[in-house]
């Protein structure tokens, strides 16, 4: 099943009229090019223009050869505008003003050359990227990253485009205008400025735009024509008749250099019948990647990711490095981290470590299997506030321009909405794995071991059973009271040492203050002196001060996890997670 296409309807349907693709084709023989005569190109308003085997195809032979002659690289805009690109930024921006030029420039001396294949690229209007959307089609997309990224990488653009346009002379005043306007506020929204023209002067930024687009949809990487001189492994060029194909995941391709013929072959590895459509495999995309690079979105893509970006501290960074917590995607601008979630790591390990550093006690020297816990139930919550945002996209329905561009969206939303799904069910199995490895005493299986404390809570809050605890709200008294009587004896069942070990520990240790008596005076009057005479045989007996209960509170801040499904209540043992 094809899960992935290289172009949208939108972009097929108009640029290829008047036999543009045969023009192409025979262009590209009449130039040496080599197609296996088993393959003829065809187009139609749902894939576009594609490759399909008239016969069945079993053998392994290239089923092209493209001459170098045919191929645009970075040497032929060299040549043209007299200067080497900067080693910094983009290696392709020299390549991507050259092809804006021969687009839009009818006099420079390679269009002639190059027209049948320029013939066959979309055009502006008919492109489907969220780079060329208005700036209303984009609000449909508000709170998502694909437009925080839509419009942090239009910026980016403009200075590449400005900075390589300049180097060779050839902005103009409008130009220079248009920069300086797309950068003098940060608010400045350059999708409300962009004209949108099929025909725009090719040193303009729409021309260096299109180009772009025509590179991070078609381009192929130089690293595989040997002997090339790669000043960076991101150099890339423009490949005509193979970037016609579609692609698709899986399929088993190889580009290669074929220094006899100096052409550059292209293999599959696929058997076909025919009939069958010949794929190109450009590697896995997430939804976010084919939107920006291709126009598209795929439906239930098994390669979608998402970017959750959570901003923390200078010294919370620091902390983490302390931990032994590498994050690999930090902005030292605004101390921000991005964490890829995907359809197959919907939960990446270093979040939930991350999570269990912030919810670490200063007490702590290190996080504990609580705080994990802790710290899962906070990452859920965050989880769920996105995952409710991507459950309405009917948002789209009116917002955009065309039924190809609602369509993608939608199945980005989709796709966004079921990572997130994702993330926060594994979530839930995450904690029940800690649990069932660690092995907790249950606080429910305490309190139901110790009947003379249930009636105890029956008299004093009308509780009999632990569900009644929660029903009322009286889990946390119940927990307070319950620690406290333990330290007093009496107990007929055996209690973990590391409680009695905690609450020594933090008796020895604590220093009370004047908030923490005010904290606790409420609940402890509520209580004290009455419930000493109305059950003297349990409340009676032992020290039920109210340092008691504040170093109680502090045993609980250490020691227990509170599940939010079931509000299960469970001890850890201090442990490293």
């Amino acid at each position: 099943m094809l899960e992935q296409r290289r172009f949208t309807i939108n972009e097929n349907k108009s640029k290829m009229s008047g036999g543009a693709v045969e023009h192409f084709v025979q262009w590209a023989q009449d130039n040496g090019a080599y197609i296996d005569d088993k393959i003829e190109f065809k187009e139609n308003a749902l894939t576009g223009v594609h490759a399909i085997a008239r016969k069945s195809i079993k053998s392994s032979d290239p089923l092209f050869k493209i001459p170098k002659i045919l191929l645009l690289r970075r040497s032929l805009a060299e040549e043209h505008f007299g200067v080497k690109p900067s080693s910094d930024g983009n290696p392709n921006a020299l390549l991507q003003l050259y092809l804006a030029k021969l687009k839009f420039d009818n006099t420079c001396q390679k269009s002639a050359f190059f027209k049948p294949y320029l013939d066959i690229l979309p055009n502006v209007n008919t492109i489907s990227s969220p780079y060329f959307w208005t700036a209303q089609e984009l609000a449909a997309l508000k709170g998502t990253e694909l437009l925080i990224k839509t419009k942090r990488n239009l910026k980016s653009l403009v200075s590449e485009w400005f900075n390589v346009a300049t180097s060779v002379n050839a902005t103009d005043e409008e130009d220079t205008q248009f920069y300086l306007e797309s950068a003098s506020s940060p608010k400045s929204d350059i999708t409300d400025i962009l004209e949108r023209s099929n025909s725009p002067k090719w040193h303009s930024f729409e021309a260096y735009l299109w180009a772009s687009y025509i590179f991070s949809s078609r381009a192929f990487p130089e690293l595989i024509l040997e002997g090339s001189a790669i000043d960076n492994v991101n150099q890339a060029f423009l490949f005509p008749v193979v970037d016609l194909l579609n692609h698709a995941n899986g399929k088993k391709v190889s580009w290669k250099d074929n220094l006899t013929e100096n052409a550059v072959t292209f293999t599959t590895d696929e058997k076909l019948s025919a009939g069958d459509e010949i794929f190109n495999n450009y590697g896995d995309k997430s939804n976010e990647e084919l939107l920006m690079g291709y126009g598209f979105a795929s439906p239930n893509n098994a390669f979608d990711t998402t970017t959750l970006t959570l901003r923390f501290p200078q010294d919370q960074l620091g902390t983490f490095h302390k931990m032994g917590i590498k994050l690999d995607d930090v902005s030292t601008g605004d101390s921000s981290v991005n964490f890829t979630l995907s359809v197959q790591s919907p939960l990446p390990a270093q979040l939930t470590k991350v999570f269990g550093v912030m919810n670490k006690l200063t007490s702590e020297p290190f996080p504990t299997t609580r705080s994990q816990l802790e710290g899962t139930v906070q990452l859920n919550g965050i989880l769920d506030q996105k995952l409710s945002f991507f459950k309405d996209a009917s948002k789209l329905k009116d917002s955009l321009g065309s039924p190809e561009k609602s369509k993608s969206a939608k199945a980005y939303i989709t796709g966004q909405k079921r990572i997130y799904q994702e993330a926060s069910d594994s979530i839930k199995k995450y904690q029940k794995k800690i649990i069932k490895e660690a092995k907790p005493i249950s606080f429910k299986t305490l309190f139901k071991s110790d009947t003379p404390f249930v009636n105890s809570l029956t008299l004093t809050f009308g509780v009999a059973k632990y569900d009644d605890l929660l029903a009322k709200g009286f889990l946390q008294q119940a927990l307070l009271l319950w620690i406290v009587r333990n330290t007093n004896g009496g107990l007929q069942y055996k209690v973990p040492e590391f409680i009695d070990a905690t609450f020594q520990d933090v008796a020895a240790t604590i220093v009370v203050e004047k908030e923490d008596v005010q904290e606790y005076m409420p609940f402890y009057k509520s209580l004290f002196p009455q419930i000493t005479t109305k059950i003297p045989e349990i409340y009676g007996k032992g020290d039920w001060g109210i340092k008691k209960f504040i170093i109680a509170g502090t045993v609980i801040d250490r020691l227990v996890w509170t599940s939010p499904t079931s509000q299960e209540a469970f001890f850890f043992e201090k442990k490293a997670a």
